[in-house]
């Protein structure tokens, strides 16, 4: 298999940076005279809950309801097979009633995983394009981006608690000055929403391009992706379906809105992905 080495270069970079920030923030903790087993105690605790329980949420929130093999064969099928190429166990298959066409994979890890598709997906697109969507939904179990995604989301979490116990410090030496903590409490949530919203997308989008490649590469068949992409992308859908699908945007495979910004954004623009699509098929 052809590794693409500057996106490789790239993602080392950008996971090498978010550990970086992790390392210093448990750093300024110790500094400050913070407990080593609260330290331990505050990350294990949100780790846990993260690495265990998102995805529960993420299938609990959207409503998607595990299918039986005998209710979508076709389906299981596709899903099996690609499964057996790509070396990995038959994740199980979800259906959200939904309008917008989109897929999403969730879980912990290869052996608890989730891959789930909308109804609105399964009206527009055709086998062979089914087939690179799944491809790409299956790419992310086997480069474990779920988890990739909760240890960014889990590195910000721990980022703003530092934040802000820097900033009450700072605002103020009385333990009852409840307005310093309240001042320090907006900055944190300030960094988490525009800093730590940044550093989470940007991880985003390269595990998008990642998934992307590992289609691509498994189906043998860029095509199938590219003109799946465009039929699903760029739909004007109901504000409803939009919120039932919230809680997954960073995990679907076309975002759910746009943004005018690339750095704000969870996805590449369909643009760029679909370039990258075709430097692929080139390779090939």
């Amino acid at each position: 298999m052809v590794i693409d080495w500057g996106m490789t270069i790239r993602k080392i970079i950008v996971y090498g940076a978010l550990f970086m920030l992790f390392m210093i923030a448990i750093g300024f903790l110790v500094l400050m005279g913070v407990n080593a087993y609260l330290i331990a105690l505050m990350a294990g605790g949100f780790l846990f809950i993260q690495y265990f329980f998102s995805d529960k949420l993420v299938l609990w929130s959207t409503g998607a309801r595990i299918l039986e093999e005998n209710e979508a064969p076709r389906l299981h099928s596709i899903v099996e097979n690609l499964a057996a190429e790509m070396d990995i166990p038959k994740p199980k298959v979800a259906v959200v009633q939904n309008d917008i066409p989109n897929a999403f994979a969730t879980g912990r890890d290869k052996r608890h995983a989730v891959v789930a598709v909308t109804t609105g997906i399964l009206n527009r697109l055709n086998e062979r394009e089914m087939r690179g969507v799944l491809a790409h939904e299956l790419s992310h179990i086997k480069n474990r981006d779920m988890f990739v995604v909760t240890f960014a989301s889990f590195i910000v979490s721990i980022v703003s608690y530092v934040v802000y116990f820097v900033f009450a410090m700072l605002f103020s030496r009385d333990e009852r000055n409840y307005g310093a903590s309240m001042l320090a409490w907006l900055v944190s949530m300030l960094f988490s929403n525009t800093i730590g919203v940044i550093i989470i997308n940007t991880v985003s989008r390269y595990r998008e391009y990642g998934a992307d490649r590992g289609s691509a590469l498994t189906t043998r068949d860029p095509d199938a992706l590219i003109s799946a992409l465009r039929k699903i992308s760029g739909g004007d859908y109901n504000r409803e379906d939009a919120m039932g699908l919230e809680s997954a945007k960073a995990l679907c495979i076309s975002p759910i809105a746009g943004s005018v910004m690339e750095l704000l954004s969870t996805h590449p623009s369909i643009e760029k992905r679909i370039a990258y699509l075709e430097r692929i098929k080139s390779e090939l």
